[in-house]
């Protein structure tokens, strides 16, 4: 007599394995996403924006082409990501809460972590391969400013005219556009040298010196303002 052959039942998952399984699909795209990020990055500041492809990227990612399709519209939304999220990562430091500091405080201290994400050797690559690629592609270089200088600049002339509304440190309140232009020369004088130099790969100013430098930028805004 025959037996009759069943199908083994398949094993049912527990709750803890059925939500890994969902979440699966969401990880790899992750870690595509973060792939595909590492390997242009890398290979716009060695080669520059315009002499790297996206075959190239996705060989280096060990994607697909349509992969990086899927992520990004093209090389331009690429390299749009990049500079978010490395203007992201470095401007970290600026977002530390200064409620509890007077103005002054509070601009020497955004002062000084501006100055190191300045010099920072991550956002000088950023900053020399912007300046390589914006003569031909302007839109890159706006992308870059967006993601960095402006941000900061409109983070500080928020903080200015907030202050200036409460009397602390100003001699009137300030409206938007005056607020704008106290920041912006802020941020340019910050710069000064320093980054000019380090783009340079000439010695830069020791910290000490840096700071006391911040320091008196501080002074000159709040006189001027």
């Amino acid at each position: 007599m025959g037996r009759t052959m069943t199908n083994a039942a398949a094993p049912e998952l527990s709750a803890d394995d059925a939500a890994d399984a969902r979440r699966l699909p969401s990880r790899l795209r992750v870690d595509k996403h973060r792939a595909i990020i590492r390997a242009a990055s890398a290979m716009f500041l060695a080669e520059g924006y315009e002499r790297v492809t996206l075959d190239q990227i996705a060989q280096r990612a060990r994607v697909s082409k349509q992969t990086i399709y899927a992520h990004f519209a093209d090389k331009e939304a690429l390299f749009r990501a990049i500079c978010t999220q490395l203007a992201e990562k470095l401007t970290i430091p600026l977002r530390r809460p200064i409620q509890d500091v007077d103005l002054r405080s509070a601009l020497i201290r955004l002062g000084e972590d501006a100055l190191a994400m300045m010099l920072d050797p991550h956002s000088l690559d950023l900053h020399r391969l912007v300046m390589s690629a914006a003569a031909r592609f302007p839109e890159l270089g706006q992308a870059a400013y967006e993601a960095g200088a402006l941000r900061i600049i409109e983070e500080l002339s928020q903080l200015l005219r907030q202050r200036s509304h409460v009397g602390d440190g100003l001699a009137e309140p300030l409206d938007d556009a005056r607020a704008k232009v106290l920041a912006e020369q802020f941020v340019g004088m910050l710069r000064g040298f320093h980054q000019h130099r380090a783009l340079m790969n000439v010695e830069q100013t020791p910290p000490d010196r840096r700071a006391a430098y911040v320091r008196d930028c501080v002074e000159l805004l709040l006189r001027g303002a």
